[in-house]
């Protein structure tokens, strides 16, 4: 009796490499050289025409005429496909922001996976779905995969500055969530390299966390207290996130009324579930500190 057929395994949703592969855009056609290489084809014709009788070269001169005209308005029916096709992407692309901005994740996550598996129109619009791609795979708590991805963009991607910090960032936090200690701390010296990275609020954040997540409480604690304007000006409604670690750092010191009153803090601005979701170290303070009344997600 034959042995049944091995499982077919299906494909990893959002799988990155996948994703990364299949995104590239296609090479384009070329569609003008055919253009001119049909007018060249047309005057060699009319050349060879004209040496043959002078009515065959007017019916050719004719049907030269007819050729091109048909040729012309074929290249700006393409064009005119080519162009609306773009801008259905770049729409597509602002109604992914829009999905990331509202937090409507399963939505975004599959209009990422039909948008990357498939050549993209132009490699900025590519860029764009895999930097949405790593927002989204971090919020799964894919670190991994999200890692995956940012390294492809830092190491294959001319960006500009502020994307490049942004994504280095990410991918900082990233290692210190897949606890990659060693990683992180030197993704984190890395980003002290660059300029201005003592006025980034990102980058306080990310050593807060590393310093709760290694037990130094008391640098936390240090860090929180020097940047905590530049984590208000710059995080916005994220400095939950900073009150909540400092939460953990206070109670770690046993500084129990301190860690009651920035946990106040910290779910006066998110709720608690969605910070205990991103930082499983808080999720001990739950239970043993009264959280405000949360906003609605």
């Amino acid at each position: 009796m034959d042995a049944p057929p091995p499982p077919v395994s299906e494909p990893t949703f959002l799988d990155p490499h996948e994703l990364i592969e299949n995104s590239q855009p296609a090479p384009r056609t070329g569609g003008l050289w055919y253009v001119v290489g049909g007018f060249f084809f047309v005057v060699m014709i009319s050349a060879y025409a004209g040496n043959q009788s002078p009515e065959l070269q007017t019916a050719v001169r004719l049907l030269g005429g007819v050729t091109m005209i048909g040729l012309l308005m074929a290249m700006s029916v393409f064009t005119w496909i080519t162009v609306g096709r773009q801008r259905e992407e770049q729409r597509r692309l602002e109604s992914l922001e829009e999905l990331v901005q509202l937090r409507r994740w399963p939505e975004a996550a599959m209009m990422l996976q039909e948008l990357l598996s498939k050549p993209t129109r132009s490699p900025q619009a590519r860029v764009q779905g895999l930097v949405y791609l790593t927002v989204v795979l971090a919020r799964y708590h894919r670190y991994a995969d999200t890692i995956t991805v940012q390294e492809h963009l830092l190491d294959n991607i001319d960006m500009d500055p502020g994307t490049q910090y942004a994504l280095q960032l990410g991918r900082a936090m990233s290692m210190l969530q897949q606890d990659h200690l060693v990683d992180a701390n030197q993704a984190i010296r890395d980003l002290h390299r660059v300029e201005n990275s003592g006025e980034s609020a990102g980058l306080a954040l990310i050593e807060i966390y590393r310093d709760v997540k290694t037990g130094h409480p008391g640098e936390a604690i240090e860090m929180f207290d020097s940047k905590l304007a530049l984590l208000r000006k710059q995080l916005g409604h994220r400095v939950a996130d900073a009150w909540a670690l400092v939460a953990k750092a206070y109670d770690m010191v046993g500084r129990e009324e301190s860690a009651r009153q920035a946990y106040m803090n910290a779910t006066l601005l998110a709720p608690i579930a969605e910070i205990s979701r991103k930082y499983s170290e808080v999720a001990s303070l739950t239970g043993k500190y009264q959280p405000a009344i949360a906003p609605a997600e």
